[in-house]
């Protein structure tokens, strides 16, 4: 298998080593900034797989470093960051960070969740069927293989390319938003749940389902004509979301 490349965005050079040193021994090739704008060059010269971004640099601020690349990239990104407000957490979501973790932190933690979230990127996370999804009849078997194409209401994806088109037109995903969508793809006319969403995105180790409400804001952007009023992708209150 091929090595993944982290690139990690930290200010604090004695943990960006400590961390730089702890996802190599996982296997991980790592490159090391403590400048966001070096950073930011970096994207385009390492391409690395998965970016771990502080928040307080010395020459701009994560956030911003974070929405420049979110205009550019899909590349997986996760926050990690001393800024434990929830205010700073929800905004980071909504501008398209994968997932974001408090400091401090465990070393063990952030290596599963650089590992869910680089498997969650090559679209081996999501398992059919999947729990919590209200049925009105028996749960079918899961297919053999999974489908290469997906498309329902006029989105189309290819789980092998890992594109979606709505309407013809190639919409840019983040990986988060790619397996929530392509969650509602492979079950549609059926309710999700919060849950369920949460595990096939975030793996079994995660609990919080706010991350999904958030993402969704994000999706409906890109699916919806009107995100306020969504067609595609709708709200079961109390439970989750149906496609259709």
């Amino acid at each position: 298998m091929t090595q993944r490349t982290i690139l990690i965005i930290e200010d604090d050079s004695e943990l960006a080593e400590v961390i730089s040193h702890k996802l190599q021994n996982a296997g991980f090739a790592t490159v090391v900034t403590t400048s966001g704008l070096e950073g930011v060059q970096l994207v385009e010269s390492e391409q690395p797989d998965l970016i771990l971004l502080d928040l307080a640099l010395p020459d701009i601020d994560g956030i911003d470093i974070l929405r420049h690349l979110r205009q550019r990239s899909a590349v997986p990104i996760v926050i990690v960051s001393g800024r434990t407000e929830e205010a700073e957490r929800v905004v980071g979501l909504e501008l398209g960070a994968d997932d974001y973790i408090a400091k401090p932190f465990s070393l063990n933690e952030l290596v599963a969740r650089v590992r869910v979230i680089l498997r969650r990127a090559e679209g081996s996370l999501v398992e059919v069927p999947l729990p919590g999804t209200l049925r009105a009849e028996p749960a079918e078997e899961p297919a053999a293989d999974e489908p290469e194409e997906l498309s329902a209401l006029d989105i189309e994806m290819s789980i092998a390319a890992r594109r979606a088109w709505v309407e013809g037109e190639e919409v840019s995903l983040t990986p988060t938003e790619f397996i929530i969508l392509q969650t509602l793809l492979e079950n549609q006319g059926k309710v999700i749940s919060h849950e369920a969403l949460l595990e096939a995105a975030w793996g079994p180790e995660e609990d919080d389902t706010h991350l999904v409400e958030v993402h969704m804001v994000n999706l409906r952007a890109k699916i919806e004509a009107d995100p306020k009023s969504p067609q595609r992708v709708k709200t079961v209150r109390g439970f989750g979301y149906r496609l259709g």
